[in-house]
């Protein structure tokens, strides 16, 4: 089938058939993330941060980009949004190795003309990556996830309204795993051209982001927000309503 545009999908949808135990979820983000250094597009993603310069400003605070010319400048350790991915860059991965066609032009096309510039081509599983991580990511479609990473919101922080990229490319599936109250994820509905916004619990729920349309997340509560972030690599997973625990 051909996958759909940004503006023939919703903003956000759960996906029913995913659902993994938030407690399992919890303990294995804390052994991961244990010895590890938050940072953003700085380290794994120095290619893509040397290629979007100017993208991800939406994610930080005036004040963190004063005195910055590159995104890659800032100072992550105190930076209101960060990550720590699960990935690598894999050199033997090609566009022809895609189980699923999406029936358009990125069926053949690079972003960038540089694959270290293209998400699909980061599928690379670290080492420690834990066993129950790699159950959910295997569960999702061990064939079709390729970036995965955690993003933390700082408290009274926010992700400013942005457009990503047209879901014929790709979508991508939000996974909380630290959350509060204050916590919500928004998007302008591209029909009826209104506001839609809610909280997304940390109950081992699946949810597909559209990130071809405006969107933006706030932090308004005292503590960290943290979720899973699953690029996917398909349009098919929206619509397969089978059960996967």
């Amino acid at each position: 089938m051909n996958w759909k545009k940004r503006n023939e999908l919703p903003v956000y949808k759960q996906l029913e058939q995913f659902k993994f135990d938030p407690k399992l979820l919890t303990e294995a983000y804390q052994e991961y993330t244990a010895n590890k250094t938050w940072d953003g597009l700085g380290s794994e993603y120095s290619n893509m941060c040397e290629t979007y310069t100017k993208l991800p400003s939406m994610f930080f605070k005036e004040e963190e980009l004063k005195d910055v010319d590159s995104v890659c400048d800032i100072d992550w350790t105190k930076a209101s949004y960060q990550q720590i991915s699960l990935v690598d860059f894999d050199e033997s991965y090609s566009l022809e190795q895609r189980t699923e066609k999406s029936g358009t032009r990125w069926d053949n096309t690079v972003a960038k003309n540089n694959p270290k510039a293209d998400e699909r081509f980061f599928r690379k599983r670290h080492a420690d990556v834990p066993e129950y991580f790699n159950h959910v990511l295997d569960t999702i479609g061990r064939d079709i996830v390729h970036r995965t990473r955690f993003a933390k919101l700082a408290p009274k922080s926010q992700v400013k309204p942005h457009i990503d990229y047209n879901t014929e490319y790709g979508i991508r599936l939000h996974i909380p795993i630290v959350t509060n109250d204050g916590c919500t994820f928004g998007g302008i509905d591209p029909l009826t051209n209104e506001t839609q916004e809610r909280h997304f619990p940390t109950d081992g729920s699946v949810w597909f982001i559209n990130p071809g349309v405006k969107h933006w997340a706030r932090n308004d509560g005292d503590t960290e927000r943290v979720h899973l972030i699953i690029s996917v690599d398909s349009q098919d997973i929206l619509y397969n309503e089978h059960t996967n625990n």
